[in-house]
């Protein structure tokens, strides 16, 4: 929808005139002096008290002064106030029929049978009238203002805001059209610009202000006017749309005098543009003197950096006393640099807080605000420095208890370093029990000194500390239920030396060799080469088999069964198996290995050779080269082995030995053929 520009700008001036139309609320007519008394001269009235006013349609009609009975004037106005918005809502009330019934010492104000409030001699002597006169007062008022309710309410007058509201739509929709098409033009015309028609601010060969930055205000400016512009097409319209129904229109004229107020005295305006004016005008002075300081603060720190590199180990020597090093020329190097680093952030922050009081200095309304900024910046300093100086004992006292923890642990350490190596020995005091007693002393100490340095600690007796040791304390308590255990587990099993590192054992289902033992798992290599880790709690509530314990002193017993057919001798089975043990690497030969015969089955005998060793961790080697061993030495006697369960039956086939191993000439047995004819004992003719 193409829009003409001139016809849009023609709508905002027609609903600009059409709010700025709007009638203001009329001030009160000044009452003329009542005579009570003809004759008697009038004299000046008393101040009144306070009133309460009572409001209707957010309109305040009058005041109430005085008490009535129990009721304070707060009390009544509220009452009435109800009242009167009860019956505004009351379809049947009729407005012209308040009327004001004289009671003796008071004047009702009625609303057919409904009493709407009463006019007492107090409320007429507050405001120096008569009470007849003014209850008849507060019933035109009333009269008039339920009357006004009515027609707001009425459709001719709903109908008419519908309308006038959706003129206001559709010309705040143009309105926001234009301008949606307006400025991204001028966006675009400022970028184009950029390094072109906008050129970079230097004040000689310094750059001040780059055309890129520039550009970017420039474009920033253009974004903020069309914010503006846009909340006040906003307000314009709302302000149009509560004018335009009776029930809103106070409203209306209340948001257009709250926001003309201060623009209405011609004078007053041009004050603040001159202030404006100046203080932006001094703001970009400011800007250009802390971006100028900043860029010879960035040099000269760039410049500073470069020389103490460059002076490292020539101008900057190392410190020395007689042959002895005490600060290398590396340090000394590292510590002016991070000086320099600290003057350079402590000179920058002192240009910023100088470029921010001056900048709020420079407007009026923010120029009180110029000189606490300082205070705002110096005070946590302040704070903090007499917060050191106050409790400089305390850090005292907990630099002492560091420095002779230190020290105590120090030789601790030493001690069970001479344990773990063998230079100092207990009886009993195993020497791998060294280095995790030493972490449970160790411990011990730092806890003593965390209790001993708890007292000193600043803000330790504060209610906010204690609640934090408290929370901080069930969390670390719910969190590391299963680490603590997983410690003691660990601790346990360092005591109890159920394995060592290098063993060989089997914990629960894994089979391997350990290669860590830590305070909270436990952790085992595979034959295969695979990690797994165990956490300690569950390596003491498993079962641990430990296959090399006992090998060095009395070796591990290697067994391994085979099924051999009754046929076969006994004893040259066991010669046989003896052999195969014999003839196995890493197999000792004393003990000599032995065999069992564990049972007599239907179909075959067991064996079990038993061979000893004192390589449990090549377990797996020594029993295959063990198996090879045992086919190799039944094959050459010619004795079949029948693993697993093996059954034949000799009806020509061959037997199961290697041809290799065959004697020679061997052929398959035939078959056995017998007589069936033969009569067999008890058989009847």
């Amino acid at each position: 929808m193409m829009v003409r520009p001139r016809a849009a700008f023609g709508a905002i001036v027609a609903l600009s005139l059409l709010l700025l139309s709007s009638p203001a609320p009329a001030a009160p007519a000044a009452q003329a002096p009542v005579n009570t008394k003809p004759g008697v001269e009038e004299t000046a009235p008393a101040p009144k008290p306070a009133g309460v006013p009572v409001v209707h349609r957010n309109e305040p009609l009058f005041e109430i002064h005085a008490r009535y009975g129990s009721f304070t004037p707060q009390d009544r106005a509220k009452a009435i106030t109800d009242r009167l918005a009860r019956l505004a809502k009351e379809p049947e009330s009729q407005s012209n029929a308040i009327t004001v019934v004289e009671q003796g010492q008071i004047s009702e104000i009625m609303s057919g049978d409904t009493v709407v409030m009463a006019v007492t001699d107090q409320d007429a002597l507050a405001v120096g009238r008569t009470r007849e006169a003014l209850a008849q007062d507060y019933a035109e008022k009333i009269r008039k203002s339920l009357t006004a309710a009515q027609q707001e309410t009425s459709l001719r007058a709903i109908l008419f805001g519908v309308l006038f509201t959706l003129l206001a739509t559709i010309a705040l929709f143009v309105a926001l059209k234009v301008l949606a098409r307006l400025f991204p033009k001028v966006y675009a015309l400022l970028n184009a610009g950029r390094g072109t028609r906008i050129r970079t601010l230097r004040v000689g060969s310094v750059e001040l202000i780059s055309a890129d930055r520039i550009t970017d205000i420039l474009i920033f400016l253009a974004r903020t006017i069309r914010l503006v512009a846009t909340l006040l097409l906003i307000y314009l319209y709302v302000s149009a749309v509560f004018s335009f129904f009776p029930a809103t229109k106070g409203l209306a004229a209340t948001l257009m005098n709250s926001v003309l107020a201060p623009f209405r005295a011609g004078t007053r305006l041009r004050e603040i543009l001159k202030d404006l004016f100046v203080g932006v005008l001094f703001t970009l002075v400011w800007t250009a003197l802390v971006v100028g300081a900043w860029m010879a603060v960035q040099s000269a720190y760039r410049q500073a950096r470069v020389k103490l590199v460059a002076w490292r180990g020539t101008f900057i020597p190392a410190v020395r006393i007689q042959n002895v090093e005490v600060l290398s020329a590396d340090r000394i190097t590292d510590a002016l640099l991070w000086l320099t680093q600290a003057v350079r952030v402590i000179v920058l922050i002192l240009l910023l807080q100088v470029y921010a009081s001056s900048v709020l200095g420079s407007f009026p309304w923010t120029r009180s605000l110029a000189g606490e900024l300082i205070g705002y910046l110096l005070k946590p300093l302040v704070v903090i420095g007499e917060a050191f100086i106050k409790h400089v004992p305390n850090l005292i006292s907990i630099a002492v208890i560091v420095l002779v923890t230190h020290y105590v642990i120090k030789l601790v350490h030493l001690v069970f370093t001479g344990i773990e190596r063998g230079t100092i020995t207990f009886s009993g005091f195993h020497r791998e029990w060294a280095n995790p007693t030493y972490k449970i002393v160790r411990f011990m100490i730092l806890a003593f000194a965390a209790i001993a340095i708890f007292p000193y600690i600043p803000g330790s007796n504060s209610e906010a500390f204690r609640a934090i040791s408290i929370f901080l304390g069930v969390l670390v308590s719910l969190g590391s239920t299963s680490s603590i255990s997983n410690i003691v587990a660990g601790v346990v099993l360092t005591y109890m030396r159920p394995f060592q590192l290098g063993d060989r054992v089997k914990i629960a289902d894994t089979v391997g060799d350990v290669i860590a033992k830590e305070l909270l798992v436990t952790r085992v290599r595979t034959i295969k080469n695979v990690d797994v880790t165990i956490p300690n709690a569950m390596v003491l509530g498993s079962h641990i088999i430990n296959y090399s314990s006992s090998a060095t002193d009395r070796g591990l017993i290697l067994n391994t069964s085979v099924t051999i057919g009754y046929d076969a001798p006994w004893r040259k089975v066991h010669e046989l198996l003896i052999a195969a043990a014999g003839a196995t690497q890493h197999i000792m030969k004393e003990p000599a290995p032995f065999v069992l015969q564990t049972s007599l089955d239907d179909f075959f005998v067991t064996y079990e050779i038993n061979a000893y060793t004192d390589q449990p961790n090549k377990m797996a080697v020594i029993y295959a080269e063990l198996h090879q061993n045992i086919q190799e030495k039944f094959n050459e006697s010619g004795v079949e082995i029948m693993s697993p369960h093996y059954a034949t039956l000799r009806d020509g086939n061959y037997t199961t030995i290697p041809e290799q191993y065959r004697q020679k000439g061997y052929t398959a047995p035939s078959f056995r053929i017998t007589n069936t004819d033969a009569p067999i004992k008890g058989d009847q003719p």
